[in-house]
């Protein structure tokens, strides 16, 4: 009461100048006037967090006066959020977000912005109506997406997607919405990380977000009956051609025939390290390993872009391991290593080049075993990197200790277990020795 009586002393002053504010703040003295009192009385509540108690003034002052201020609508967004918080019953929750909607509507009538506020208002109908608000929100936020395109907020895109995500599981959209929409909304943020050199955290969160629902909607199956139509139609589009390759190699669909077509097409429409090392990509799951190798050479060499060259290497790698180039496999790795210095599965590469070709190092059988003990590191370094390989290191380390020579076959040419020796040719590591008890 004491705020009240303090402000309405102030109002016969500013009565004086209602008249001047006529328009903005209301369409006669009188408007101005009222607009005026109710401004002055939620900014008051609403600095003390009252917001129950600013909430009718909120309203009489966008009634009254919408055009007075774009604060109007800023704050008012607050308070009807913290009153759908407070809200003791699903009616009082309900009705407090229609309210919100309401503001946001009245924001965008006044003042534009029309695809940045409906970005707001369908992610905060998401937020607080859940899935029985989902088939609306995702209506809003398509909207606004087409609206505001490239400049979608972050957190819009990601609701956008979860939006249709939830309609998809309720049977109110086709899960296609889902497979077409992953990479309009991915290349957005993607444009965004090559234009600005790294995302913002509200970025990599919506990234991650739209990654994790689409994991669990597409499989391989899907990509190809979705997008062998749209091949078929555009097979000198490179844009639709490098959308299917992108989306084909997320989701690890490599092996389809569909990928490694369009990989084709896409190469002779424009030759790049992409479409090379996507052709050699689909070439190694077919096992046909040597036309595989062939390609990400050329990948990697043309690449313009160190993801690319990163991919080129890494199955440039596998390959090599698979026709029992071990040295070569070793190789690629490292290239791997020089653009990505924490990456587990590079070590894992060259733990296995190791292993599987010890024996091409050393000249007794003792030392023949060098490579098996240099590649208890790598497969050690890949799991401390790279948590996902802890299975696969602990296997391999599993062999290794199987695969120790005899203490009889190193004593007999001067070597004991815990000795430090180097092993050389292509290896080129020191090691501890390790044998069999």
């Amino acid at each position: 009461m004491r705020t009240k009586a303090t402000l309405l002393s102030l109002f016969a002053i500013l009565a004086a100048f209602a008249t001047m504010a006529q328009g903005k703040y209301g369409a006669t003295p009188e408007d101005s006037t009222k607009c005026i009192e109710a401004t002055s009385l939620y900014s008051e509540y609403y600095k003390q967090k009252a917001y129950a108690d600013a909430k009718p003034y909120l309203v009489r002052a966008i009634e009254i006066c919408p055009k007075s201020s774009k604060n109007l609508y800023i704050k008012g967004t607050k308070v009807f959020k913290e009153m759908i918080k407070a809200a003791s019953t699903d009616e009082e929750k309900a009705s407090m977000l229609d309210s919100l909607m309401w503001v946001y509507d009245m924001r965008a009538e006044h003042f534009g912005q029309r695809g940045y506020v409906l970005g707001r208002k369908g992610s905060d109908l998401l937020r607080y109506g859940k899935a029985a608000k989902s088939l609306e929100a995702y209506h809003i936020l398509k909207e606004g997406f087409e609206l505001s395109g490239d400049d979608t907020e972050a957190g819009a895109l990601a609701a956008y997607y979860q939006a249709a995500y939830y309609s998809v599981a309720q049977k109110k959209l086709e899960k296609e919405v889902l497979l077409e929409l992953y990479p309009q909304l991915n290349g957005v943020l993607a444009k965004r990380a090559a234009k600005n050199g790294e995302l913002t955290k509200a970025e990599k969160r919506a990234v991650q977000q739209i990654d994790d629902i689409f994991s669990k909607v597409a499989g391989c199956d899907d990509l190809v009956e979705i997008y062998t139509p749209k091949f078929e139609a555009n097979k000198t589009d490179t844009a639709v051609l490098l959308q299917i390759m992108a989306l084909f190699e997320k989701r690890g669909c490599t092996d389809r025939e569909l990928f490694l077509q369009a990989s084709i097409e896409a190469d002779k429409a424009m030759p790049s390290g992409i479409s090379k090392v996507a052709i050699g990509a689909a070439l190694l799951k077919k096992e046909r390993y040597s036309e595989a190798i062939g390609f990400l050479k050329d990948g990697a060499n043309i690449a313009q872009n160190d993801d690319v060259k990163k991919r080129a290497y890494l199955y440039l790698g596998e390959a090599q391991l698979r026709v029992k180039n071990y040295p070569g496999a070793k190789n690629a790795a490292m290239k791997l290593l020089q653009l990505d210095p924490n990456n587990g599965q590079a070590y894992m590469i060259i733990g296995n080049a190791y292993f599987y070709g010890s024996s091409t190092v050393g000249d007794n059988a003792c030392m023949k075993k060098g490579g098996v003990w240099a590649s208890i590191a790598k497969f050690s370094r890949a799991k401390s990197l790279d948590p996902s390989l802890a299975d696969a290191a602990n296997k391999k380390l599993g062999q290794v200790a199987s695969q120790y020579p005899s203490k009889e076959d190193c004593f007999f040419h001067g070597i004991t277990d815990g000795q430090t020796v180097t092993v050389g040719g292509w290896i080129n590591e020191t090691v501890t020795v390790k044998t069999l008890n």
